[in-house]
Protein backbone atom coordinates (compact mmCIF):
# COMPACT_ATOMS: atom_id res chain seq x y z
CA UNK A 1 0.00 0.00 0.00
CA UNK A 2 1.53 3.24 -0.77
CA UNK A 3 1.46 5.85 1.54
CA UNK A 4 -0.77 8.12 -0.68
CA UNK A 5 -3.27 5.57 -1.22
CA UNK A 6 -5.22 5.04 2.25
CA UNK A 7 -8.68 5.96 0.41
CA UNK A 8 -8.36 3.04 -1.83
CA UNK A 9 -8.66 0.27 0.74
CA UNK A 10 -9.78 -3.47 -1.01
CA UNK A 11 -11.67 -5.62 1.64
CA UNK A 12 -11.38 -9.44 0.62
CA UNK A 13 -15.00 -11.25 1.13
CA UNK A 14 -14.98 -13.96 3.54
CA UNK A 15 -17.45 -16.86 4.14
CA UNK A 16 -18.02 -19.73 5.72
CA UNK A 17 -21.02 -22.95 6.11
CA UNK A 18 -21.95 -24.68 9.57
CA UNK A 19 -23.72 -27.81 9.31
CA UNK A 20 -26.31 -28.88 12.00
CA UNK A 21 -26.26 -32.47 12.59
CA UNK A 22 -30.43 -33.10 13.01
CA UNK A 23 -30.16 -36.82 13.36
CA UNK A 24 -28.93 -40.37 12.52
CA UNK A 25 -30.11 -42.93 9.86
CA UNK A 26 -30.52 -46.60 10.72
CA UNK A 27 -29.79 -49.59 8.24
CA UNK A 28 -32.12 -50.94 6.06
CA UNK A 29 -31.49 -54.73 7.33
CA UNK A 30 -34.15 -57.13 8.83
CA UNK A 31 -32.20 -57.20 11.74
CA UNK A 32 -31.74 -53.29 12.27
CA UNK A 33 -35.49 -53.38 11.60
CA UNK A 34 -36.26 -55.64 14.35
CA UNK A 35 -33.43 -53.77 16.90
CA UNK A 36 -35.92 -50.67 16.42
CA UNK A 37 -38.94 -52.03 16.88
CA UNK A 38 -41.33 -50.08 19.25
CA UNK A 39 -40.54 -52.43 21.89
CA UNK A 40 -36.89 -52.04 21.70
CA UNK A 41 -37.18 -48.60 21.28
CA UNK A 42 -39.83 -48.68 24.58
CA UNK A 43 -37.07 -50.46 26.94
CA UNK A 44 -34.34 -47.94 25.14
CA UNK A 45 -36.14 -44.63 26.61
CA UNK A 46 -36.66 -46.45 29.72
CA UNK A 47 -33.14 -46.67 30.35
CA UNK A 48 -31.65 -43.71 28.80
CA UNK A 49 -34.16 -40.81 30.08
CA UNK A 50 -32.70 -40.74 33.47
CA UNK A 51 -29.38 -40.14 31.55
CA UNK A 52 -31.17 -37.59 29.23
CA UNK A 53 -32.56 -35.85 32.45
CA UNK A 54 -29.27 -35.60 34.49
CA UNK A 55 -27.96 -34.36 31.75
CA UNK A 56 -29.80 -31.68 30.22
CA UNK A 57 -29.85 -30.91 34.50
CA UNK A 58 -25.54 -31.05 33.71
CA UNK A 59 -25.55 -28.74 30.64
CA UNK A 60 -27.00 -25.31 32.62
CA UNK A 61 -29.60 -22.90 33.33
CA UNK A 62 -31.69 -22.10 30.19
CA UNK A 63 -29.80 -19.89 27.94
CA UNK A 64 -32.78 -17.34 28.16
CA UNK A 65 -31.93 -16.61 31.41
CA UNK A 66 -28.07 -17.45 31.43
CA UNK A 67 -25.58 -14.74 30.44
CA UNK A 68 -21.78 -14.54 29.55
CA UNK A 69 -19.16 -11.65 29.01
CA UNK A 70 -18.08 -11.97 25.12
CA UNK A 71 -15.70 -8.93 25.41
CA UNK A 72 -13.90 -7.51 28.73
CA UNK A 73 -14.39 -6.29 31.18
CA UNK A 74 -11.57 -3.69 29.95
CA UNK A 75 -9.68 -0.66 31.51
CA UNK A 76 -10.17 3.02 29.07
CA UNK A 77 -9.92 6.59 30.08
CA UNK A 78 -8.38 5.76 33.15
CA UNK A 79 -6.31 8.45 35.09
CA UNK A 80 -5.90 10.09 38.74
CA UNK A 81 -9.26 10.37 39.42
CA UNK A 82 -11.51 8.25 36.87
CA UNK A 83 -11.89 5.35 34.87
CA UNK A 84 -13.73 3.69 32.10
CA UNK A 85 -14.93 0.17 32.36
CA UNK A 86 -16.30 -0.92 29.08
CA UNK A 87 -17.68 -4.90 28.41
CA UNK A 88 -19.80 -6.75 25.82
CA UNK A 89 -22.62 -9.50 26.84
CA UNK A 90 -24.42 -12.08 25.05
CA UNK A 91 -27.35 -10.39 25.26
CA UNK A 92 -29.03 -7.50 26.13
CA UNK A 93 -29.17 -6.81 30.04
CA UNK A 94 -28.19 -4.39 32.67
CA UNK A 95 -24.99 -4.61 34.35
CA UNK A 96 -23.45 -3.07 37.80
CA UNK A 97 -20.35 -2.63 38.66
CA UNK A 98 -18.63 -2.34 42.32
CA UNK A 99 -15.20 -1.20 42.84
CA UNK A 100 -14.00 -1.01 46.59
CA UNK A 101 -10.46 0.69 47.76
CA UNK A 102 -8.53 2.24 50.72
CA UNK A 103 -10.10 3.56 53.38
CA UNK A 104 -13.55 2.30 53.14
CA UNK A 105 -14.14 3.78 49.45
CA UNK A 106 -16.90 1.86 47.72
CA UNK A 107 -18.64 2.74 44.63
CA UNK A 108 -21.03 1.34 42.54
CA UNK A 109 -22.51 2.09 39.17
CA UNK A 110 -25.21 0.96 36.44
CA UNK A 111 -25.76 1.08 33.42
CA UNK A 112 -28.75 3.09 32.38
CA UNK A 113 -30.34 0.11 30.53
CA UNK A 114 -30.81 -3.21 28.88
CA UNK A 115 -28.03 -3.43 26.13
CA UNK A 116 -25.11 -5.59 24.88
CA UNK A 117 -22.15 -3.16 25.23
CA UNK A 118 -21.19 -1.27 28.43
CA UNK A 119 -19.56 1.77 29.00
CA UNK A 120 -19.56 2.69 32.67
CA UNK A 121 -17.61 5.71 34.28
CA UNK A 122 -16.40 5.60 37.80
CA UNK A 123 -15.19 8.31 39.26
CA UNK A 124 -14.08 10.18 42.68
CA UNK A 125 -10.83 8.14 42.48
CA UNK A 126 -7.28 9.20 44.14
CA UNK A 127 -4.45 9.44 42.42
CA UNK A 128 -2.13 6.18 42.57
CA UNK A 129 -4.42 4.39 44.06
CA UNK A 130 -5.33 0.24 43.53
CA UNK A 131 -8.79 -0.53 43.23
CA UNK A 132 -11.04 -3.81 43.00
CA UNK A 133 -13.82 -3.54 40.94
CA UNK A 134 -16.62 -6.44 40.13
CA UNK A 135 -19.21 -7.00 37.01
CA UNK A 136 -22.06 -7.98 37.96
CA UNK A 137 -24.96 -9.20 35.25
CA UNK A 138 -28.65 -10.55 36.01
CA UNK A 139 -27.90 -10.70 39.15
CA UNK A 140 -24.29 -12.93 38.79
CA UNK A 141 -21.16 -11.64 39.78
CA UNK A 142 -17.98 -12.18 37.35
CA UNK A 143 -14.16 -12.55 38.79
CA UNK A 144 -13.26 -9.45 40.47
CA UNK A 145 -9.93 -7.60 38.50
CA UNK A 146 -8.05 -4.64 39.86
CA UNK A 147 -6.78 -1.94 38.51
CA UNK A 148 -4.35 1.91 39.61
CA UNK A 149 -5.37 5.18 38.81
CA UNK A 150 -2.50 7.49 37.42
CA UNK A 151 -0.25 8.62 39.51
CA UNK A 152 0.81 12.13 40.96
CA UNK A 153 2.93 14.46 38.33
CA UNK A 154 6.66 13.92 39.61
CA UNK A 155 6.01 9.80 39.87
CA UNK A 156 8.34 7.17 37.69
CA UNK A 157 6.28 5.26 35.96
CA UNK A 158 6.14 2.75 33.02
CA UNK A 159 3.76 1.14 30.22
CA UNK A 160 4.64 -1.11 27.29
CA UNK A 161 4.12 -0.38 23.96
CA UNK A 162 2.73 -2.81 20.75
CA UNK A 163 1.32 -3.16 17.33
CA UNK A 164 0.50 -4.84 14.26
CA UNK A 165 -0.98 -7.95 16.34
CA UNK A 166 -3.36 -8.85 13.14
CA UNK A 167 -3.15 -12.04 11.44
CA UNK A 168 -1.61 -14.17 13.45
CA UNK A 169 -3.21 -15.70 16.87
CA UNK A 170 -0.55 -17.53 17.91
CA UNK A 171 2.22 -15.26 17.86
CA UNK A 172 0.05 -12.35 19.25
CA UNK A 173 -1.06 -14.69 22.15
CA UNK A 174 2.56 -15.16 22.99
CA UNK A 175 3.61 -11.44 23.03
CA UNK A 176 0.50 -11.17 24.94
CA UNK A 177 2.10 -13.67 28.01
CA UNK A 178 5.17 -11.56 27.95
CA UNK A 179 2.93 -8.26 28.77
CA UNK A 180 1.46 -9.90 31.26
CA UNK A 181 4.92 -10.69 33.11
CA UNK A 182 6.27 -6.81 32.67
CA UNK A 183 5.73 -4.19 35.02
CA UNK A 184 3.72 -1.47 33.42
CA UNK A 185 0.90 0.78 34.29
CA UNK A 186 -0.86 0.82 31.04
CA UNK A 187 -0.35 -0.01 27.35
CA UNK A 188 -0.02 1.45 24.40
CA UNK A 189 -0.80 0.24 20.90
CA UNK A 190 0.24 1.47 17.92
CA UNK A 191 -2.53 0.17 15.62
CA UNK A 192 -3.70 -2.58 13.33
CA UNK A 193 -5.11 -4.96 15.80
CA UNK A 194 -7.52 -6.68 13.56
CA UNK A 195 -7.07 -7.49 9.67
CA UNK A 196 -10.75 -6.28 8.69
CA UNK A 197 -12.25 -3.38 10.69
CA UNK A 198 -16.03 -4.31 10.42
CA UNK A 199 -14.64 -7.80 11.27
CA UNK A 200 -16.74 -9.20 14.20
CA UNK A 201 -14.68 -12.63 14.34
CA UNK A 202 -11.77 -10.73 14.85
CA UNK A 203 -12.56 -8.31 17.01
CA UNK A 204 -13.37 -11.10 19.36
CA UNK A 205 -10.19 -13.07 18.72
CA UNK A 206 -8.45 -9.65 19.67
CA UNK A 207 -10.36 -9.43 23.07
CA UNK A 208 -10.79 -13.63 23.81
CA UNK A 209 -6.28 -13.45 23.55
CA UNK A 210 -6.02 -9.87 25.77
CA UNK A 211 -9.01 -11.04 27.79
CA UNK A 212 -6.69 -11.39 31.34
CA UNK A 213 -3.98 -8.62 30.03
CA UNK A 214 -7.12 -5.64 29.90
CA UNK A 215 -9.05 -5.94 32.79
CA UNK A 216 -6.42 -4.78 35.00
CA UNK A 217 -3.91 -2.60 32.78
CA UNK A 218 -5.79 0.47 30.80
CA UNK A 219 -4.88 0.26 26.99
CA UNK A 220 -4.46 3.59 24.79
CA UNK A 221 -4.75 3.08 21.07
CA UNK A 222 -3.56 5.09 18.04
CA UNK A 223 -5.96 3.87 14.84
CA UNK A 224 -4.58 1.56 12.31
CA UNK A 225 -5.38 1.26 8.51
CA UNK A 226 -7.00 -1.80 9.61
CA UNK A 227 -8.94 -0.91 11.19
CA UNK A 228 -10.66 1.62 8.83
CA UNK A 229 -10.37 -0.67 6.30
CA UNK A 230 -13.85 -0.65 4.71
CA UNK A 231 -15.99 0.55 1.46
CA UNK A 232 -18.14 2.19 4.47
CA UNK A 233 -18.09 3.87 7.93
CA UNK A 234 -18.63 0.35 9.96
CA UNK A 235 -14.79 -0.04 10.80
CA UNK A 236 -14.43 3.41 12.21
CA UNK A 237 -17.81 2.92 13.94
CA UNK A 238 -16.82 -0.12 15.58
CA UNK A 239 -13.24 1.19 16.64
CA UNK A 240 -14.58 4.11 18.26
CA UNK A 241 -16.96 1.92 20.49
CA UNK A 242 -14.48 -0.26 22.00
CA UNK A 243 -11.39 2.72 21.94
CA UNK A 244 -13.26 6.08 21.39
CA UNK A 245 -10.39 9.13 21.89
CA UNK A 246 -10.28 10.39 25.30
CA UNK A 247 -9.74 14.06 26.85
CA UNK A 248 -8.24 15.11 30.11
CA UNK A 249 -11.83 15.67 31.30
CA UNK A 250 -12.24 11.90 31.23
CA UNK A 251 -15.03 11.74 28.48
CA UNK A 252 -15.08 10.16 25.03
CA UNK A 253 -14.74 12.08 22.13
CA UNK A 254 -16.33 10.86 18.75
CA UNK A 255 -12.43 11.60 17.08
CA UNK A 256 -10.04 8.97 15.68
CA UNK A 257 -7.12 11.66 17.54
CA UNK A 258 -7.25 12.51 21.39
CA UNK A 259 -4.55 12.84 24.05
CA UNK A 260 -3.69 11.93 27.41
CA UNK A 261 -1.55 12.94 30.82
CA UNK A 262 0.01 10.45 32.80
CA UNK A 263 2.30 11.66 35.55
CA UNK A 264 4.92 14.48 33.87
CA UNK A 265 4.22 12.75 29.97
CA UNK A 266 1.66 13.99 27.57
CA UNK A 267 0.72 11.47 25.13
CA UNK A 268 -1.17 12.46 21.93
CA UNK A 269 -2.62 9.58 19.98
CA UNK A 270 -3.28 10.80 16.02
CA UNK A 271 -4.83 9.17 13.64
CA UNK A 272 -2.02 8.57 10.76
CA UNK A 273 -4.31 8.18 7.44
CA UNK A 274 -5.37 11.38 8.08
CA UNK A 275 -5.18 14.08 5.10
CA UNK A 276 -3.14 16.17 7.81
CA UNK A 277 -4.76 19.19 5.92
CA UNK A 278 -7.56 20.15 7.97
CA UNK A 279 -8.81 19.48 11.79
CA UNK A 280 -6.35 17.06 13.14
CA UNK A 281 -3.57 19.13 11.98
CA UNK A 282 -4.82 22.04 13.68
CA UNK A 283 -5.78 20.25 16.65
CA UNK A 284 -2.38 19.25 16.90
CA UNK A 285 -1.07 22.29 16.74
CA UNK A 286 -3.48 23.84 19.38
CA UNK A 287 -2.71 20.31 21.87
CA UNK A 288 1.48 21.37 21.56
CA UNK A 289 0.95 24.79 21.84
CA UNK A 290 -0.77 24.58 25.02
CA UNK A 291 1.37 21.45 26.11
CA UNK A 292 4.40 23.81 26.06
CA UNK A 293 3.16 25.72 28.79
CA UNK A 294 1.83 22.77 30.93
CA UNK A 295 2.54 22.59 34.29
CA UNK A 296 5.17 19.84 35.11
CA UNK A 297 5.20 18.24 31.82
CA UNK A 298 8.80 16.92 30.98
CA UNK A 299 8.26 14.90 27.61
CA UNK A 300 5.61 14.99 25.24
CA UNK A 301 5.26 11.53 22.85
CA UNK A 302 3.47 10.82 19.59
CA UNK A 303 2.23 7.54 18.85
CA UNK A 304 0.62 7.03 15.36
CA UNK A 305 0.49 3.88 13.05
CA UNK A 306 2.14 5.30 9.98
CA UNK A 307 5.01 7.54 11.16
CA UNK A 308 7.55 9.95 9.44
CA UNK A 309 9.72 7.51 9.61
CA UNK A 310 10.59 3.72 8.79
CA UNK A 311 13.42 1.70 6.94
CA UNK A 312 10.40 -1.25 6.01
CA UNK A 313 8.56 -2.07 3.25
CA UNK A 314 6.03 0.93 3.84
CA UNK A 315 8.97 3.75 4.00
CA UNK A 316 8.26 7.09 5.38
CA UNK A 317 5.04 8.95 5.94
CA UNK A 318 5.52 11.22 3.33
CA UNK A 319 2.42 13.24 3.84
CA UNK A 320 3.48 14.26 7.16
CA UNK A 321 6.42 16.01 5.40
CA UNK A 322 4.51 17.27 2.83
CA UNK A 323 2.41 18.88 5.52
CA UNK A 324 4.72 19.95 7.95
CA UNK A 325 3.98 17.91 10.85
CA UNK A 326 7.69 16.41 11.06
CA UNK A 327 8.52 20.19 11.54
CA UNK A 328 5.77 20.75 14.07
CA UNK A 329 6.57 18.56 16.37
CA UNK A 330 10.37 19.39 16.65
CA UNK A 331 9.32 23.24 16.93
CA UNK A 332 6.92 21.75 20.23
CA UNK A 333 9.94 19.82 21.55
CA UNK A 334 8.37 16.36 20.91
CA UNK A 335 10.54 13.46 23.12
CA UNK A 336 9.40 10.46 20.88
CA UNK A 337 7.32 9.28 18.29
CA UNK A 338 5.77 5.70 18.46
CA UNK A 339 4.61 4.04 15.38
CA UNK A 340 3.86 1.14 13.46
CA UNK A 341 2.53 -0.18 9.92
CA UNK A 342 5.79 -1.99 9.24
CA UNK A 343 6.45 -5.48 10.90
CA UNK A 344 9.74 -4.61 12.12
CA UNK A 345 11.36 -3.07 14.77
CA UNK A 346 13.20 0.12 13.73
CA UNK A 347 14.84 3.16 16.02
CA UNK A 348 16.80 6.28 14.53
CA UNK A 349 16.49 9.97 14.78
CA UNK A 350 15.37 12.31 11.56
CA UNK A 351 15.35 16.19 11.45
CA UNK A 352 15.91 15.98 15.21
CA UNK A 353 12.78 13.59 16.17
CA UNK A 354 13.77 10.49 17.79
CA UNK A 355 11.45 7.74 16.75
CA UNK A 356 10.40 3.81 17.11
CA UNK A 357 8.45 1.56 14.42
CA UNK A 358 6.96 -1.40 16.60
CA UNK A 359 4.90 -3.47 14.57
CA UNK A 360 5.73 -6.69 15.75
CA UNK A 361 3.19 -8.18 17.65
CA UNK A 362 1.56 -10.70 15.07
CA UNK A 363 1.45 -9.91 11.58
CA UNK A 364 2.84 -11.03 9.12
CA UNK A 365 7.33 -9.80 9.30
CA UNK A 366 8.55 -7.38 6.89
CA UNK A 367 11.96 -7.30 5.81
CA UNK A 368 14.13 -4.10 5.06
CA UNK A 369 13.28 -1.91 2.05
CA UNK A 370 14.57 1.25 0.64
CA UNK A 371 15.93 1.95 4.28
CA UNK A 372 16.28 5.64 5.16
CA UNK A 373 19.37 7.12 6.43
CA UNK A 374 17.61 7.84 9.73
CA UNK A 375 17.63 4.64 10.82
CA UNK A 376 19.85 3.38 13.77
CA UNK A 377 19.18 -0.09 14.38
CA UNK A 378 16.17 -2.34 12.59
CA UNK A 379 15.03 -5.92 13.03
CA UNK A 380 12.52 -8.14 11.43
CA UNK A 381 11.19 -10.12 14.95
CA UNK A 382 8.16 -9.77 16.57
CA UNK A 383 8.59 -8.17 19.41
CA UNK A 384 7.70 -5.38 21.98
CA UNK A 385 8.95 -2.16 23.92
CA UNK A 386 9.18 -1.86 28.40
CA UNK A 387 9.47 1.55 28.79
CA UNK A 388 10.37 3.37 32.26
CA UNK A 389 9.85 7.24 32.86
CA UNK A 390 11.86 8.68 35.49
CA UNK A 391 11.81 12.28 35.90
CA UNK A 392 13.59 13.94 32.72
CA UNK A 393 14.74 9.89 31.31
CA UNK A 394 13.39 7.86 29.52
CA UNK A 395 14.20 4.10 29.21
CA UNK A 396 13.49 1.76 26.50
CA UNK A 397 14.17 -2.50 26.66
CA UNK A 398 13.21 -3.59 23.38
CA UNK A 399 12.23 -7.22 23.52
CA UNK A 400 12.13 -10.28 21.20
CA UNK A 401 8.45 -12.31 21.74
CA UNK A 402 11.08 -15.22 23.56
CA UNK A 403 11.75 -11.88 26.35
CA UNK A 404 15.29 -11.97 24.99
CA UNK A 405 16.74 -8.07 24.49
CA UNK A 406 17.24 -6.28 21.13
CA UNK A 407 18.63 -3.44 22.69
CA UNK A 408 18.14 -1.14 25.59
CA UNK A 409 18.14 2.75 24.84
CA UNK A 410 17.67 5.96 27.05
CA UNK A 411 17.62 9.28 26.28
CA UNK A 412 16.77 12.65 28.54
CA UNK A 413 14.39 15.40 27.43
CA UNK A 414 15.77 16.49 23.88
CA UNK A 415 18.92 14.90 23.89
CA UNK A 416 20.46 11.69 21.47
CA UNK A 417 19.92 8.10 21.62
CA UNK A 418 22.15 5.93 24.37
CA UNK A 419 21.93 2.59 23.35
CA UNK A 420 24.02 -0.66 23.46
CA UNK A 421 23.03 -3.84 22.61
CA UNK A 422 22.79 -7.10 24.69
CA UNK A 423 26.22 -9.82 24.11
CA UNK A 424 23.55 -12.44 24.40
CA UNK A 425 22.31 -14.62 21.37
CA UNK A 426 19.41 -13.32 19.28
CA UNK A 427 16.48 -15.95 19.74
CA UNK A 428 14.33 -16.76 16.77
CA UNK A 429 12.37 -14.35 15.10
CA UNK A 430 9.11 -16.17 15.10
CA UNK A 431 7.59 -17.89 18.53
CA UNK A 432 6.58 -21.54 18.45
CA UNK A 433 2.91 -21.16 17.83
CA UNK A 434 0.90 -21.88 21.15
CA UNK A 435 -2.13 -22.66 22.77
CA UNK A 436 -4.67 -20.26 23.87
CA UNK A 437 -4.02 -19.15 27.74
CA UNK A 438 -7.00 -19.47 29.93
CA UNK A 439 -7.01 -15.80 29.83
CA UNK A 440 -7.77 -16.10 26.02
CA UNK A 441 -11.51 -17.77 26.56
CA UNK A 442 -14.24 -16.34 26.82
CA UNK A 443 -14.98 -14.70 30.27
CA UNK A 444 -18.02 -16.03 31.40
CA UNK A 445 -20.38 -15.21 34.45
CA UNK A 446 -21.06 -18.15 36.76
CA UNK A 447 -24.03 -20.15 36.49
CA UNK A 448 -24.36 -19.28 32.38
CA UNK A 449 -23.43 -21.71 29.81
CA UNK A 450 -20.21 -21.08 27.33
CA UNK A 451 -19.80 -22.63 24.36
CA UNK A 452 -16.58 -24.94 26.12
CA UNK A 453 -18.84 -25.96 29.39
CA UNK A 454 -21.77 -26.98 27.30
CA UNK A 455 -20.06 -28.63 25.05
CA UNK A 456 -18.40 -30.93 28.04
CA UNK A 457 -22.26 -32.44 29.29
CA UNK A 458 -23.05 -32.52 25.21
CA UNK A 459 -20.39 -34.91 24.49
CA UNK A 460 -21.22 -37.19 27.83
CA UNK A 461 -24.89 -37.50 26.83
CA UNK A 462 -24.02 -39.26 23.49
CA UNK A 463 -22.07 -41.50 25.52
CA UNK A 464 -24.50 -42.56 27.73
CA UNK A 465 -27.23 -42.60 24.87
CA UNK A 466 -24.86 -45.22 23.11
CA UNK A 467 -24.38 -47.14 26.03
CA UNK A 468 -27.99 -47.96 26.66
CA UNK A 469 -28.71 -48.66 22.73
CA UNK A 470 -25.87 -50.88 22.73
CA UNK A 471 -27.69 -52.51 26.11
CA UNK A 472 -30.17 -53.54 24.21
CA UNK A 473 -28.55 -55.25 21.20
Amino acid sequence: MSTDSYSKFRVGSRGGTATLLEGVTRGSSRRSAERFSIGKWTRFARIACPFVAGAVIAIGPDPAHAASITKGPYLQALGQKAVTIKLEVSMPETVTIDVTGPANFKATRSSESAKRFHSVRIDGLSPGTTYDYKVTASGTESASASFTTAPAENKPFKFVVYGDNRSDASTHAAIVRMIEKAPADFLVHTGDMVQTGDNASEWQEFFQIENKLLASRCIFVAVGNHELTTPDPTGQVTFLRYFASVEDDGRERPHLYGSFRWANTRFFMLNAMDTWTGDEREWLKSELASAMNEPGLVHRIVVLHHGPFSSGRHGNNVRLHRNGIVDILRDHKVSLVLAGHDHLYDRGEGQGIKYIVSGGAGAPLYSRGKGTPETQKFESVNHYLEVAVDGDTVSIDARRASGSIIERCSFKGLEKWSCNSPDEKPASTTPRPVERSASACVCSLPGAASSTTAAQPLAWLATLLLIAWRRQR
